[in-house]
């Protein structure tokens, strides 16, 4: 047994997810488990596991405060902890800690997908320099983990290529009962919600904010309600995060996936996914009526692809597991 310390980046579904299933199966093998978390994954886990907050180290304009901010706190923050293996989700701070602290390290990351492969779908060069730039830190970890929603060629030995775990709550019966799902990353999908509406289909929308739009039903953000909906779901609107899509391709569910315009990321999502047949690619700006309607006659149709993404990828609790179990020899 060994002391690891998982560290998560806070914000979106995906680190959350991703957190709880890495936790238990670290948990399961025996470990000592210490977690630190902020954001949305500190609001799921805190109830599960013992948690120290740390603050999220955001892309943009404030990165470099955080940075100094993580470099001069986490020291201290990490000592009681000790951790012999550090597993890092998304949090670039804590490769940091742990070369200071001369232990291995884990990065999961599915950013991976764009700097360590070869995709059908050849990212824009600027959108490549930018992730390799963000990701620079990365090159501190002794393992890489890539997590994505089909697979893909490495090219690079260190990484491993993983699909999210399947959730014990989306593992019931599958079902078609007739209605969409949607979920917003931002809460921004009004417009897209207002099309399908006006479509006449019927959509469950669950996030933090109320669109208001007369027939649509919402429910606060809830995991088991929405595993529960898209178990029972004929399709998905969806912003193209590489978790949801995922989780979609998993339960064999056709997705519009849409993407805010400037959001490279989500875009190449969408366009894989597209690429894949798992999903009609869109931006919010750009959907139209007509898109609605070609969607909505594919999921009817059964026109969309269903590949068997569980059985094709192992799940990223499972490689981690064994990444840390390489590095603790």
């Amino acid at each position: 047994m060994a002391r690891v310390s998982l560290v998560v980046h806070g914000r979106g579904r995906g680190h959350a997810s991703r957190a709880v299933a890495c936790a238990r199966a670290l948990r399961d093998a025996g470990h000592a488990l210490h977690v630190f978390a902020g954001g949305d994954a500190e609001h799921v886990l805190k109830d599960m596991y013992e948690v120290t907050s740390v603050p999220i180290v955001r892309p943009g304009l404030g990165a470099v405060r955080g940075w100094l901010g993580r470099l001069a706190s986490d020291a201290d923050r990490f000592a009681a902890a000790a951790p012999e293996c550090v597993v890092s989700d998304g949090d670039q701070p804590s490769l940091v800690v742990a070369r200071r602290r001369k232990v291995g390290s884990v990065a999961i990351d599915h950013g991976l997908a764009l700097t360590h492969s070869r995709l059908p779908i050849r990212p824009p060069a600027a959108m490549r320099l930018y992730e390799r730039l963000n990701n620079a830190p990365l090159a501190l970890a002794d393992r890489l983990v890539a997590v994505h929603f089909l697979p893909f060629e490495v090219t690079d030995a260190r990484v491993a290529v993983a699909r999210p775990d399947l959730r014990d709550d989306l593992r019931g019966p599958v079902t078609r009962e007739g209605f969409l799902l949607a979920y917003f990353r931002d809460d921004n999908g009004r417009d897209a919600l207002a099309l399908a509406l006006a479509a006449g289909a019927e959509v469950v929308c669950f996030g933090e904010r109320d669109p208001q739009l007369p027939g649509l039903v919402f429910h606060r953000s809830d995991r088991a309600g929405f595993a529960d909906h898209l178990r029972r779901c004929d399709g998905v609107i969806t912003s193209a995060g590489s978790n949801v899509l995922a989780e979609c391709v998993m339960l064999r569910k056709p997705a519009l996936a849409l993407y805010k315009r400037g959001d490279a990321e989500q875009a190449l999502n969408a366009r894989l996914a597209e690429h894949a047949g798992v999903a009609l690619a869109r931006s919010f700006e750009d959907l139209r009526p007509g898109d609605i309607a070609e969607f909505l006659a594919r999921v009817r149709g059964g026109e969309f692809a269903a590949p068997d993404l569980v059985t094709a990828m192992p799940p990223v609790s499972e490689v981690v597991v064994s990444a840390v179990a390489a590095l603790l020899v």
